[in-house]
């Protein structure tokens, strides 16, 4: 029986140093010796004071249980962040030392990427932590030639259609239309081609970031705009699925159903240039409360929002968007330490508050979830408009289907995307002022638009466009 006993007491031993006892790997914490992590961002106003609340309760709580303390710096914008990064890469003589965490896009920490600065989520996560993540969110947080997560998702964004309601039931009513017409790009088309004829001449529909629209359409037609080969990037796109794209999106704005005339897509449903627009779910608290016609007349709105439209034939897929919080290498304490106020932040609950201020969506797959979220924000001091509540269900339904997409960021992606975005909207403008001009000329509407709707057109058209992304991303590999 003693032998037993002493071989019980031998086993218990050795399990418990291996197993350090049973208790977790705390990666060098102490909290009788707490470390100090240094957070840049560029939250300003109310963002900032809901940030340096969550900061404060950390520090007093779960931050002080284990020995981390946040010092949350404001940075003012995303540019001064990515400056101030790269002078502490350079070690320049008047740069501050490199932040333990800041908040940056994809494109904003590719130099840290690249030089192999950052720290990978799955090295203090586990793949049970990570599954609690929504997947396109995380995605938006990894790089051309890697699975690793680099980015921690925070508080993220995606994209809904945003119609004015007053003015598209009266064109439904009087076309005998309705919301089915906008499920798919060639129906919006349609839909915008009889609202042309409807109004006497008036653009139906603006978008925000074009670039979006040519990354989720090739992700459907299954041919990316972008891929790695043999370690360099390169535009790889057919022309093919080139030409979709611009004959859902040119061919209307050259003819007038589309436009851009404001800064953004809100600012023409504000001045009634058009009734329709695709814009980021973060842009809710920007939306009028009032439109205003070519007379100066003010009218109150009401909004009407549904999904972004899907190529025909396709699979859903919508945009996943918006900043993360990156991890830069330092010691394995204040590297744990970063992930786990990261963790803390992301809290369901906490986050939903936090991130409903801004209109963004939470980052966990539970949170996500309409119910819960309206839950939530009556509990707090929150007073979400009716825009925002429809702005969450809408796209609550496409997060929970599985839908978000994000495409990896390389090196000079940012300008490769800016670059696209330029090329296809400025020519579109530019092309639809010339029909506009060829018309009052004396020109039918028909001669007027017959060049701008040719081959030759969009052959020449992609032919600068492949030569100029050429010398973007063979510069940026140089």
């Amino acid at each position: 029986m003693k032998t037993f006993q002493k071989l019980g007491a031998c086993l218990l031993c050795t399990s418990m140093l291996l197993g350090g006892c049973g208790s977790k790997n705390t990666h060098g914490l102490d909290a009788d010796k707490p470390v100090t992590l240094t957070l840049w961002h560029y939250y300003n106003g109310a963002q900032k004071d809901a940030l340096d609340k969550l900061v404060e309760e950390f520090n007093t709580t779960e931050g002080k249980e284990n020995g981390v303390i946040i010092d949350a710096v404001a940075k003012n914008s995303i540019s001064n962040i990515a400056s101030d990064l790269h002078d502490s890469l350079e070690k320049k003589p008047s740069a501050e030392a490199m932040p333990n965490m800041f908040m940056a896009y994809q494109d904003t920490a590719q130099e840290l990427m690249d030089r192999k600065k950052l720290v990978s989520l799955e090295t203090y996560m586990s793949k049970d932590e990570l599954k609690a993540y929504v997947s396109g969110f995380l995605n938006d947080g990894r790089y051309f030639g890697s699975d690793e997560t680099k980015l921690f998702p925070v508080a993220k964004a995606s994209e809904v259609m945003i119609i004015n309601k007053n003015e598209w039931t009266k064109f439904a009513n009087a076309e005998h239309i309705d919301e089915t017409d906008l499920e798919t790009w060639e129906g919006l088309q349609k839909t915008a081609e009889r609202y042309y004829i409807y109004s006497g001449g008036k653009a139906f529909f603006s978008r925000d970031a074009i670039a979006n629209y040519l990354i989720t359409g090739s992700k459907q037609f299954k041919d990316e705009l972008f891929t790695q080969k043999k370690d360099k990037t390169v535009f790889s796109v057919s022309d093919e699925t080139m030409r979709k794209l611009w004959d859902n999106y040119y061919i209307p704005f050259v003819k007038g159903y589309y436009v851009k005339n404001g800064r953004f897509a809100s600012d023409d449903i504000k001045t009634k240039d058009v009734i329709a627009s695709v814009s980021s779910t973060a842009s809710g608290t920007f939306f009028p409360k009032e439109v205003i016609d070519e007379n100066g007349n003010s009218e109150a709105v009401n909004y009407l929002v549904l999904p972004v439209p899907d190529f025909k034939g396709t699979k859903d897929t919508a945009i996943s968007q918006g900043g993360g919080i990156a991890i830069t290498k330092s010691s394995e304490a204040k590297e744990y330490g970063s992930i786990l106020f990261l963790k803390w932040f992301t809290d369901s609950k906490r986050n939903i508050s936090f991130s409903a201020r801004s209109s963004y969506l939470p980052v966990k797959k539970d949170a996500n979830n309409y119910q819960t979220w309206m839950k939530t924000i009556k509990k707090s001091d929150i007073k979400p408009t009716k825009l925002l509540e429809d702005i969450m269900k809408t796209s609550m339904k496409e997060v929970t289907k599985g839908n978000l997409y994000a495409s990896k960021s390389f090196t000079a992606s940012y300008e490769a995307r800016m670059y696209l975005e330029n090329a296809i909207n400025d020519k579109a403008s530019a092309d639809q002022k010339a029909v506009q001009e060829l018309v009052r000329s004396g020109k039918s509407r028909e001669e007027a638009l017959q060049y701008y709707l040719s081959d030759d057109n969009f052959n020449a058209w992609i032919k600068q466009v492949r030569n100029d992304l050429d010398t973007i991303l063979r510069g940026s590999a140089e």
